[in-house]
């Protein structure tokens, strides 16, 4: 949680970040605070390497194709049925063509570190974070031949609420910032230009 809250301070470029070990989980904290002095020596030594995690950046239109919102997330970005007790539609397209018409509990689009969180647990493949990939996981997907996809990290995917829809869906990033989006609402997903750079 403590490199998400960090990602979250940063829209835009991100210092390079050294994490220790504290908690129960730590994917991204390799290091133990009992070391935290030789490892901050090694940092400033510059003999720590420093590699980059890929973040996705959301742009929320209303149905009048108005910004509504703009989010960075290192993780996953859902849109699901939120509080709502229906099953969620979503239309999923890639590069403007229509991939899947989803119904279920939502859809994931997860990065290659996000692929171990929620993407995982929702039956999505791991992905080496080295890998360029986008994710897109069906969260208890109704129809039985939607499976997880993976696409290169250049795809720009838009995540749009029915124009029939009889029920909003809702958006979070990274478990935050969760926003109704009505009908003909949708989210455009994308790379962002600015990764977090992580020491290990």
């Amino acid at each position: 949680g403590t490199i998400l809250w960090v990602s979250g301070l940063y829209k835009g470029p991100c210092p390079p970040v050294v994490s220790f070990a504290m908690g129960s989980l730590g994917f991204l904290t390799p290091f133990d605070y009992a070391d935290h002095q030789a490892i901050l020596e090694e940092v400033v030594s510059g003999a720590i390497q420093v590699g980059v995690r890929t973040r996705l950046q959301a742009l929320v239109h209303d149905d009048r194709m108005r910004l509504c919102g703009e989010f960075i997330a290192l993780n996953e970005i859902n849109v699901d049925r939120g509080p709502s007790p229906y099953l969620c539609n979503v239309e999923c397209f890639c590069e403007d063509r229509l991939v899947v018409l989803s119904q279920g509990d939502g859809i994931i689009v997860a990065t290659p570190t996000g692929s171990t969180a929620y993407s995982l647990a929702a039956g999505g493949s791991m992905v080496h974070p080295d890998v360029p990939a986008l994710l897109l996981t069906p969260i208890c997907s109704h129809a039985l031949a939607f499976r997880p996809m993976v696409f290169p990290d250049s795809a720009t995917l838009r995540l749009k609420v029915p124009d029939d829809s009889s029920w909003p869906a809702w958006a979070s990033f990274d478990g935050k910032n969760g926003m109704a989006l009505n009908k003909g609402w949708s989210v455009t997903v994308r790379v962002s230009k600015w990764p977090v750079p992580i020491m290990a």
